[in-house]
């Protein structure tokens, strides 16, 4: 409920019986700003130099969701809003956050970035501190405006301005900007995020292969072949080879990299167009990767730069950046001429020769003291992922053909442009910094934030000094792929010195187990799918969405519920073989390996590799189905 007097600039906004917010917490003020960059990392230091009470105008926008525009003086370049916290209130929400799910007590910007290496407080994060590229626990590729408390009400910052939040006694959002709208959401946490998926989600259509077993494969057609032989051979279902080096390769001291100009390769990927309708025939889609740098001297960056279609310097010189170790220009999306030429590329390189997907990579590193066409590079820093979500969105759109694409870099409406998201770059290791652990809390803060499809790099990508995948690790990421969205691998930055799905038997013969688990859950995918469309809630999410009477649900954040009748723990220590899973009460529970049945609470059960902890409701519809299709799978792979 809101009362409001736009003449006195007098308001209060009551839910639930509690003021929650009034004119009296509005303020508006000045700030100064200094920020360095480094490979798409972000160091802030942000001074409130004034802060007075608000003076501006107000006006309501809509009364379901109320939404309100605060417009402040022009001489201001702060919206500070205040709310008073609760002593046991927990708040969800910022967008993808890997570390942490309940955000009370935190302080971080809203600004869209790398997610940085290392993220802890370890050797490889003290390391990658060193060479610029340390991340911090809020860094995120995805960050968003949105927040859900317990206490029965949300807010959505309608800006692409960065935030600086404060989550503390009092909840502090501090705007850069003179101006934003606010929608206020109440409700349940299950009301108001099924709120915001109306207002945010989009809605896109999935065929069956897209929820499939997608491999990674790097080299050139030979090898693609190997990948797909090799799948026959140990009875993998595939569904998508994945060739992130179809335009072509460079070597780095990074390691193995995509040469960035956006047509394929005619030498490693000869008569490409040939052999992806070839595979197609075999039931393999054909993936690629495209991102919107163009490397520096190539022919795409060339004739970009005579047309003025890249981000630029003060001096109106090309803008390179040094996104690992090589320099490339980056497309200039507020340019609507740039934006309509890069859809061509993606219409004519890439669609019309047959390609069935591919990675939309990168978003995250528009300068902020870059020149542009049409915007501050400040304003449209966390709004140029939405464009490049838009940009693949309409060049897909105006082919006939049923395509997905994931990304990594988004904010507040990229959903509405993106089919499918993926976790990001993780070290390949066990940290709960920035390994295995995190893409557990990725998935679920993301399906809070409108992600339908979200998934991750099978193994991890990030393999930097001494760290390398081991078995153990690769065995335990294919895990979690197989009760998740799709299983996709990646082969990392240094293929030739990581574990890849077939460099030895036992990994082949438990990849395989795990991706005929995956394929045989297909139709329970599709259909949790069709009801996350129907309800606007999440596939992927946390078991307090589903059993919020249940106090422990709100504090487990390494479990998830796939749909709503499959829960997983999965196995996120090195050398564990037994796994305490906490299952919410008020249900049995049927384990899907012992199939023995378990009441609500905590529970111990065997997790050797191949038969990580997962639950299936024992009232489920599907659970003879998949229980007995389980037990075939088992007997099979012995």
């Amino acid at each position: 409920m809101v009362i409001f007097n736009p003449s006195k600039n007098k308001f209060y906004i009551k839910i639930q019986d509690r003021i929650l917010f009034s004119s009296e917490r509005l303020w508006e003020g000045t700030g100064e700003v200094e920020i360095k960059e480094h490979h798409g990392h972000y160091l802030i230091k942000s001074v409130l130099k004034e802060k007075k009470k608000f003076e501006g105008t107000l006006r309501v926008v809509s009364e379901d969701p109320l939404e309100i525009e605060i417009n402040g003086n022009k001489t201001s370049n702060r919206i500070i809003m205040e709310i008073e916290l609760e002593d046991d209130e927990i708040i969800f929400g910022g967008g993808e956050q890997y570390n942490e799910l309940n955000l009370r007590g935190k302080k971080f910007p809203l600004l869209v970035q790398e997610q940085g290496v290392g993220r802890g407080k370890n050797l490889i994060s003290l390391l990658a501190a060193l060479k610029g590229v340390r991340g911090d626990w809020y860094t995120t590729y995805f960050p968003q405006p949105v927040f859900f408390s317990n206490k029965g009400y949300g807010i959505v910052l309608k800006v692409f301005t960065p935030v600086m939040i404060e989550l503390k006694d009092v909840a502090t959002f501090e705007i850069w900007n003179n101006k934003c709208s606010v929608i206020f959401l109440e409700g349940s946490i299950e009301d108001m995020v099924r709120k915001f998926y109306e207002i945010f989600g989009g809605i896109f259509e999935y065929e069956d292969w897209m929820f499939g077993v997608w491999l990674a494969s790097q080299g050139g057609i030979e090898k693609a072949e190997k990948v797909i032989e090799t799948a026959k051979k140990w009875d993998i279902p595939l569904h998508a080879i994945w060739c992130q080096d179809w335009s072509g390769k460079v070597y780095t001291k990074f390691g193995r990299q995509v040469y960035w100009n956006w047509e394929y390769d005619r030498e490693d990927y000869h008569d490409l167009p040939e052999y992806i309708s070839k595979w197609r025939e075999m039931g393999i889609h054909f993936l690629a990767y495209i991102n919107p740098f163009l490397i520096k001297d190539g022919k795409m960056y060339k004739e970009a730069a005579k047309n003025g279609y890249l981000v630029k310097k003060r001096d109106g010189s090309v803008y390179d950046i040094i996104v690992t170790t090589f320099p490339a220009g980056l497309l200039d999306l507020s340019n609507p001429e740039a934006f309509e030429w890069y859809k061509s590329v993606i219409v004519r390189n890439m669609i019309s020769i047959g390609i069935d997907g591919w990675m939309a990579d990168f978003g995250e590193y528009l300068p902020l003291d870059a020149l542009l066409k049409t915007s501050s590079a400040v304003e449209f820093h966390n709004k140029y992922p939405v464009e490049w979500a838009r940009l693949n969105f309409e060049a897909v759109k105006e082919s006939s053909r049923s395509i997905i694409y994931f990304m990594r870099s988004g904010f507040l409406g990229s959903t509405k442009f993106c089919p499918c998201f993926w976790a990001g770059d993780q070290n390949v290791d066990w940290s709960k910094s920035d390994g295995l652990p995190t893409v557990v809390p990725a998935m679920l803060s993301s399906g809070l934030s409108g992600v339908r499809f979200m998934h991750f790099d099978i193994g991890g990508y990030t393999s930097l000094f001494w760290l390398k995948r081991t078995p153990e690790l690769f065995m335990r990421w294919a895990e979690v792929g197989a009760f998740s969205p799709v299983m996709r691998t990646h082969q990392t930055n240094r293929p030739l010195k990581n574990i890849q799905f077939d460099t030895q038997d036992d990994i082949l013969k438990h990849f395989s187990k795990m991706a005929n688990v995956h394929v045989s859950l297909i139709q329970y995918i599709k259909e949790q799918f069709n009801t996350s469309l129907k309800n606007n809630l999440p596939v992927v999410k946390p078991l307090f969405l589903n059993y919020p009477e249940d106090l422990e649900s709100w504090r487990t954040k390494y479990q998830y519920l796939f749909g709503d009748d499959i829960l997983v723990a999965p196995v996120l220590k090195h050398g564990k073989r037994w796994w305490r899973v906490f299952l919410p009460r008020g249900e049995k529970w049927v384990h899907i390996w012992s199939q023995k049945t378990f009441k609500g609470g905590w529970v111990e059960i065997p997790a050797p590799l191949g038969e990580p902890p997962v639950f299936i409701r024992e009232d489920s519809k599907f659970s003879e189905d998949i229980l007995t299709t389980i037990r075939k799978i088992e007997r099979f792979y012995g």
